[in-house]
């Protein structure tokens, strides 16, 4: 079988049997039957533990996986390190594709582990009888439906029981378990829009590693962005040409953050994965080679992915040039990001007459507007309160005027959410303006938290960013910028 073909198998098996299911709830064997059972996996279950009887979730328990006479796809193992060579065994035996060795306990450990991993690769005679995710690791998960959903569910074989996710178009290769465990589920609830197709928690990768997600990923079209955490490469020529490839694909952007960069964090990786990690000037120059957005922590990491995964489902234009207009209610706040776009190699242009005379028009004599794209909305606002006008249509007049205004790809604008102020900015008018634009728009939230959390819901439902960090907002908009320009050098090649 092919790699293409095993990872679909991984990603979509239709039969799946749990080496070490348990009906206590405190183990790790009952927590990934209830995350398949609970989640709607579509195939078969089967339960597998020679010391028990009876049911666990209304699944009969089998004393060996030999008592199957059904083709098995993929045997998920939560048994110590020491069975599970003997099992694997009964595995190739009934002709099993493929195993999740969930359980530690191998090269990370020293000597001990080296020889069951040495004797494993024997039995699978270098793994050509059956493949191999892990050890070490906390399973794959595949998104086919939202869990808010009629038909929640997909396939999860993680550890950790899944309750609230969101389909998306993301997908993640790790080595660190956590980012398909309670990171992931840390993300999601911290994200509402955050949407994930596969989470591919890979371990020590004795068998199957990041190589082979990645190529799958490239060809499934309903992944955008895939996120990558490493601590060591198992082919380096092969992933910068796996990089390099998704150049050639509409929408695939790939965000990577290592681990392992320093002797302290090379120490780290040995104990965890037992990975020998390379330095943070090869990790540089293959990044470089690679051409690919580098994050520096999981929290970088999946800020990155959540942009790039809203652009692409709203079908924004990244930007090209580097030019960016901003609207904010604060003089003192439209100065710090006038700071933070110019560090980061953004310009606010000078307004054509067009834009400047729709501004011109909504502000009051007495304070003007600027003729660069800085638009502080607050005079405006005092001069729609007099007048008795409609804050609405202010808060539209100065979206059209940046958003039509042709120098500019992008727009930052900084909204305080209140109950009592929703009628200067409501997101339902806002929401309807940016709509018809094909430039990106990025929003700073700050204000009452309820209030908040209720503006950046809304916001996520039409796949648009917010942020509470001023920083964050500029980084996100560089990468979409270094992405664009990236693309653009393949393209000219």
């Amino acid at each position: 079988m092919n790699d293409n073909n095993i990872i679909e198998t991984f990603l979509h098996p239709k039969s799946v049997a749990v080496i070490g299911a348990s009906k206590n709830p405190m183990k790790g064997g009952h927590r990934i039957l209830k995350n398949l059972v609970i989640n709607n996996f579509e195939g078969k279950i089967y339960a597998i533990n020679p010391n028990s009887s009876g049911e666990v979730f209304g699944l009969p328990f089998r004393k060996s996986i030999s008592d199957i006479e059904e083709e098995i796809d993929i045997a998920i193992f939560y048994v110590p390190n020491r069975l599970i060579p003997k099992i694997l065994e009964d595995c190739i035996r009934t002709n099993v594709k493929g195993a999740i060795i969930e359980a530690s306990g191998f090269e990370e450990i020293g000597d001990e582990g080296m020889k069951l991993k040495n004797q494993i690769v024997k039995i699978t005679d270098n793994f050509s009888k059956i493949r191999i995710v892990g050890p070490n690791c906390m399973g794959l998960t595949t998104i086919n439906h939202s869990s808010d959903a009629d038909n929640k569910g997909g396939f999860f074989s993680s550890f950790l029981v899944f309750e609230e996710y969101k389909r998306g178009n993301i997908a993640i290769i790790s080595q660190s378990g956590m980012l398909n465990g309670g990171y992931l589920t840390h993300l999601i609830q911290k994200y509402p829009g955050l949407g994930i197709r596969y989470s591919c928690s890979i371990g020590n990768k004795m068998d199957i590693s990041e190589l082979e997600y990645l190529e799958y990923f490239l060809k499934d079209e309903t992944v955008n962005v895939i996120t990558i955490y490493l601590e060591s490469f198992k082919n380096p020529r092969k992933f910068i040409e796996l990089c390099r490839r998704a150049k050639n694909h509409p929408k695939k952007t790939i965000i990577f953050v290592k681990g392992g960069l320093t002797e302290q964090g090379q120490q780290a990786t040995v104990s965890h994965t037992a990975a020998i990690s390379e330095s943070e000037i090869l990790t540089e120059a293959l990044i470089k080679q690679a051409s690919i957005i580098r994050a520096n922590s999981f929290f970088e990491l999946f800020e990155y992915a959540r942009t790039f995964s809203m652009i692409y489902d709203s079908n924004k234009r990244l930007p090209e040039k580097g030019s960016l207009g901003i609207i904010v209610g604060s003089g003192g706040a439209g100065t710090i990001l006038a700071d933070l776009t110019k560090k980061y190699g953004f310009v606010l242009p000078r307004l054509s007459d067009n834009s400047y005379n729709i501004l011109e028009e909504i502000f009051p004599e007495w304070m003007p507007p600027n003729r660069f794209a800085l638009v502080d909305i607050w005079p405006a606002m005092e001069k729609a309160m007099t007048t008795k006008s409609n804050p609405n249509d202010v808060m539209k007049s100065a979206f059209k005027a940046i958003l039509e205004e042709p120098k500019i790809e992008g727009l930052i604008d900084f909204m305080f959410c209140s109950r009592q102020f929703r009628p200067m900015s409501n997101v339902n008018v806002l929401l309807n303006v940016i709509e018809q634009y094909s430039k990106p728009v990025f929003f700073f939230l700050i204000g009452e938290k309820k209030e908040v959390e209720y503006v950046g819901r809304k916001l996520s439902e039409y796949n648009i960013p917010s942020f509470s960090n001023l920083e964050s907002i500029a980084k996100n908009f560089r990468v979409l910028l270094d992405e664009s320009r990236s693309l653009h050098k393949f393209n000219s090649m």
